[in-house]
Order: structure tokens, then C-alpha cells, then sequence
């Protein structure tokens, strides 16, 4: 069920809202292939008239199921923004669309949250990535090591000083 407000009830004071938005209602579905919402987008807000506006303030926050980008680890990723706000049009060029008085505010939460999420989630600052669990490569020492495995090792042995005389 999308997040719809009734404007008309907003034009002597402000309302306040608590609920959730199912993730099929916020068309999360092709974010990232390392990023898949968990739970519903649960929203504490209040939404109060300017003039043509709508001022929004509270709380959003939601759970995505994350695979890190360093080591691949599957783990829990808790978007939570305290302090949000939105200022939405009613009028104009960037507004969204009155029907029956009524606005849908479902996309406005759903660009914060998307927003809100990493572009390269990590399981932890600690996360060493892949390289910690794959053998490392041994790297040669001398040219002994490389004997045979490079054309270049003949230029080690030039002696462009000998060759001038």
C-alpha cells in the first residue's frame, strides 16, 4: 500500500503518519545485483501544508540483504535515516500529482532510501576481501626464479657500456 496524504486534512495543521510500505510497492527490484531489500520501508513522519508544499519530516528506514563487494559475504544492511526530511510540490514543474486531493509520497521515500544506500556495500571495515582467503603469488626474487619464463630477461644481463667500444 503506497504512502498517500489527503491534502485537504493538512490545511489546518499538520498530520502525523506511521507505516509501512511493501518492498513490491517501491519497485526495488533492479537496484544492484549486490543489493536486495528485506524488509517493508516503515516511515514515522509528519507532513504539514505551505502554501503549495508539503514539508516532511521523521523517520524511514529499511533492511536490505547486502553481498559484500570485497569478499562476496552475505549480510544485513539496516538504512536507517533519523532526521528525514522532504520538501514536495504540489504546483509547478518538479510537482507531484494531486488526485482526489489525495499524493502519493511513496517515490520521494523511496529516492532517499536509494540514495541512502552504498554503491559498493561492505560487510565491515575489517573486510580484507577475496585476497585474504586466496593463496597468495609467490613473486620471483631473482633472475634464477624467472629463468626461461620472460624474453626480457636478456636485457637484464645488456651491457649497453661494453657495446660503445
Amino acid at each position: 500500500m503506497p504512502f498517500t496524504v489527503n491534502v485537504q486534512h493538512l490545511e489546518l495543521e499538520g498530520q502525523e503518519y506511521q507505516g509501512s510500505i511493501p518492498v513490491d510497492d517501491l519497485d526495488l527490484d533492479s537496484i544492484d545485483d549486490l543489493i536486495c531489500p528485506l524488509s517493508s520501508l516503515d516511515y514515522r513522519l509528519t507532513v504539514e501544508k505551505h502554501e503549495t508544499n508539503l514539508l516532511v519530516q521523521g523517520e524511514i528506514r529499511q533492511i536490505f540483504a547486502c553481498e559484500c563487494s570485497r569478499c562476496l559475504k552475505k549480510f544485513e544492511l539496516p538504512v536507517v535515516i533519523p532526521g528525514w526530511s522532504g520538501f514536495v510540490a504540489l504546483e509547478g514543474e518538479e510537482s507531484l500529482p494531486v488526485n482526489n486531493d489525495m499524493v502519493d509520497l511513496t517515490t520521494v521515500l523511496r529516492e532517499d532510501i536509494l540514495l541512502a544506500l552504498p554503491q559498493h556495500p561492505v560487510c565491515g571495515q575489517a573486510c580484507r576481501g577475496l585476497g585474504s582467503k586466496v593463496a597468495e603469488i609467490r613473486e620471483p626474487h631473482d633472475a634464477e626464479d624467472l629463468k626461461g619464463s620472460s624474453p626480457w630477461i636478456a636485457l637484464d644481463h645488456l651491457n649497453l657500456e661494453k657495446d660503445k667500444d
